[in-house]
């Protein structure tokens, strides 16, 4: 019985320590956006998000590609700057350890993305107007 209940926890530690991105960092990521300018509007790929100085969750992006934060605030230059979008670390270790089906979940669900490292400072412009 002791074998059993050994075997069974080494199970469940093997499973718990090789989960899916999904489940181990989730489809949100915490990050923070400062500025120059207190209550710029931040937009991440078009969508508001809050206020400078923000600290929240948003969704991680679907796709490595073109994701975009936008301060904007009156009297000042929009502006928009690429975001480097990394993979999580947990995807890898899900396809070494879990094969296509975990990675494919972490994949159509954006959740093997992340935004940068989450720390974003972005100052603005005076518009010349």
């Amino acid at each position: 019985m002791n074998k059993i209940l050994a075997r069974a926890v080494l199970g469940a530690a093997v499973l718990g320590a090789t989960g899916c991105a999904s489940i181990m960092s989730g489809k949100d990521q915490q990050i923070s956006v400062n500025s120059n300018v207190r209550g710029a509007t931040v937009l991440i790929n078009g969508a508001e998000v809050g206020k400078t100085p923000f600290i929240g969750k948003v969704s991680k992006p679907k796709g490595a590609e073109g994701n975009v934060i936008t301060l904007r605030a009156e009297g000042y230059e929009e502006k928009t700057v690429a975001v480097e979008t990394s993979i999580e670390p947990t995807f890898w270790v899900n396809l070494l350890s879990g094969g296509p089906f975990g990675s494919t979940t972490d994949y159509s669900s954006g959740a093997m993305y992340k935004l940068g490292d989450g720390n974003f400072n972005i100052d603005l412009t005076k518009s010349g107007k």
